[in-house]
């Protein structure tokens, strides 16, 4: 069970501090491996939500601690810039070669529901509850959906962790790439880019 807090001490030089319960005035020990971001660095005041775990000694420790509101941090820019471009990439395309323009709405619409999907899941693992299954989201990202979960992955600091989903998600997105990059150079000659219109 998740509960939600606010961070009232923090010592930066120790990497530890003390979450008060947003149900109670009681303050939990939390140490700095147990936030998920760690580019961030925790500040008092943050509003945090985190598990509860039973020490040796007895006393309970904040674990699995995430932020109630990322902040953008630097790397968003450049997955936007990643996800936009490839879209916009594909749309380019159709101006210059048979390539339907409708692919690259397709791949809007998907990241857009893919997106949707990651956030879901971000708050199921978050409060326990059934999550989405990996292929999913992988298909999700074969489609054309991967631009959106690019985005999702950073916003929601989620599925960036794995190294197993992480590797098949970046082969998801090179199949993809690769998929794209036939049909709009070759598929006309094979006579696909009429099928796939």
């Amino acid at each position: 069970m998740r509960h939600n807090g606010v961070l009232v001490k923090w010592n930066e030089d120790k990497g530890f501090g003390f979450v008060q319960m947003a149900s109670s005035q009681q303050q939990t020990f939390a140490h700095i491996k147990e936030f998920e971001n760690r580019r961030r660095k925790p500040k008092v005041g943050d509003e945090v939500t985190f598990k509860l775990q039973q020490q040796p000694d007895g006393k309970l420790r904040a674990v699995e601690v995430t932020y109630v509101r990322e902040r953008t941090d630097w790397l968003m820019l450049p997955t936007l810039l990643i996800a936009m471009g490839y879209i916009g990439a594909t749309g380019y395309a159709s101006l210059l070669t048979d390539f339907p323009v409708e692919v690259s709405w397709i791949f809007a619409l998907l990241s857009a529901v893919t997106y949707f999907f990651y956030a879901i899941d971000k708050r199921a693992a978050q409060n326990g509850y059934q999550r989405t299954p990996e292929n999913v989201l992988h298909w999700l990202s074969f489609l054309g959906g991967w631009p959106g979960a690019l985005i999702a992955q950073q916003q929601f600091r989620h599925k960036t962790r794995k190294t197993s989903f992480r590797a098949v998600f970046y082969m998801t997105v090179i199949l993809n790439i690769a998929a794209v990059y036939y049909l709009v150079f070759y598929g006309d000659e094979l006579g696909l880019l009429g099928w796939v219109s």
